[in-house]
């Protein structure tokens, strides 16, 4: 099976759009959605009946849960928080219908679906111990599933039970073991948290044991032009990690390279 795995969508209707265009060309046989597909974007109910058109499981995001009240915002930021309260008030009833079926789990062909980790939406799995973590809760919980696919973070990751971070940097091919759980993110297709405003998403073959990561450029000044006519921040599409995040991650990648094993 091949699909295409989204997460993140963030109510950016421009940006699932080049992602969905993308996967027409893959040939995948389905998909996967980690959720959030409203919050800080200008379009979500059109993002909503379009993920959820899709053949393939979609699980709740914490914000899919905030925006139908059943979370509180407490952990969000301010521009989280108001981009919510706006949603609230834009959503339309056959929308928070959908929403509201959604499940906090789902699973399909020895594949886990979670929004932030096996048993909490808010939850980050960020770190190498955080994800071995995840995966042995997966191990315990349910041993006939070999791939976990999250999303939350935004960040693209691929991280094995054993061998650890699988994934170098932010696209790129990796061959999946075949006997170890593993950990899969796609990355944000709607609100990127990198240097560059682009769309991610991963394309996952269960048959070959790949797991494709892919950053696309979509219409990002359009999306900026939508947010503005709503009355939304214009950067909502594009947070950058701040200072102290970045350095982190560079000593991650530093301590991974091959010279300190």
């Amino acid at each position: 099976m091949r699909y295409g795995v989204i997460a993140d969508i963030h109510g950016n209707a421009h940006a699932l759009d080049a992602v969905l265009a993308f996967l027409s060309t893959q040939e995948v046989d389905g998909y996967l959605c980690a959720g959030d597909l409203v919050g800080y974007g200008p379009m979500p109910n059109e993002c909503v009946r379009q993920v959820l058109a899709l053949p393939g499981p979609c699980v709740a995001g914490n914000h899919d849960l905030i925006a139908l009240g059943r979370l509180d915002d407490e952990r969000c930021i301010p521009l989280a928080k108001a981009s919510l309260r706006w949603t609230r008030g834009v959503l339309e009833d056959d929308v928070r219908e959908l929403l509201g079926d959604l499940p906090l789990g789902a699973g399909d062909d020895g594949i886990a679906v979670r929004h932030g980790s096996l048993s909490d939406p808010q939850a980050y799995v960020v770190t190498d111990e955080d994800s071995r973590a995840c995966l042995e809760d997966l191990e315990r919980t349910l041993p006939a599933t070999d791939v976990l696919v999250l999303g939350h973070t935004h960040r693209p990751m691929a991280f094995s039970r054993h061998r650890g971070a699988l994934l170098r940097s932010g696209t790129g091919q990796v061959d999946l073991p075949h006997d170890e759980p593993i950990l899969l993110n796609p990355g944000a297709v709607g609100q990127s948290r990198s240097a560059d405003a682009r769309a991610r998403v991963m394309v996952l073959d269960t048959t070959a044991r790949v797991a494709s990561f892919h950053a696309l450029d979509y219409d990002v000044e359009g999306c900026r032009q939508a947010l503005l006519e709503r009355g939304l921040p214009v950067n909502s599409c594009h947070l950058r990690r701040s200072r102290r995040v970045r350095l982190a991650a560079g000593v991650r990648r530093v301590l991974r390279a091959p010279w300190h094993r």
